[in-house]
């Protein structure tokens, strides 16, 4: 239970910093915890919503949230979630799992090439 605790907290922590929690959230539980995957995916949108609300209020009061973006991801996060969850019954749990370390490995190699060109570009400017 204190292991679970202490988990949810730093996943929560990581998600409100920007790193992405959501995902690790998901691999907690499937790694961890007898939850199968669709159960874990589903934990972690109310997970998220929670964990992420103080760091949009923070955001929202230091002006770096853009209203223009935040409609757009929302259209389109919420037509690719009535998809995923319309078609979630009929894709076997396995895949579903493979699928998911796909976009989580896909997507921390682009965040970490966009980090390192930041970096280095920043490195040139000085």
């Amino acid at each position: 239970m204190i292991f679970s605790l202490a988990a949810s907290f730093l996943v929560a922590l990581l998600s409100g910093m920007g790193v992405g929690g959501g995902g690790l959230f998901v691999v907690f539980l499937a790694l961890f915890t007898d939850i199968p995957q669709i159960t874990a995916q589903g934990m972690n949108l109310l997970f998220f919503l929670f964990s992420s609300g103080s760091a949009v209020c923070l955001h929202l009061s230091r002006r770096r949230i853009f209203g223009g973006a935040v409609i757009t991801m929302a259209l389109f996060g919420i037509v690719g979630a009535v998809a995923g969850s319309l078609i979630s019954p009929y894709i076997p749990s396995s895949l579903l799992r493979k699928l998911f370390g796909v976009m989580l490995t896909v997507s921390g190699v682009l965040s970490l090439s966009r980090s390192f060109s930041a970096k280095e570009k920043q490195r040139r400017d000085r």
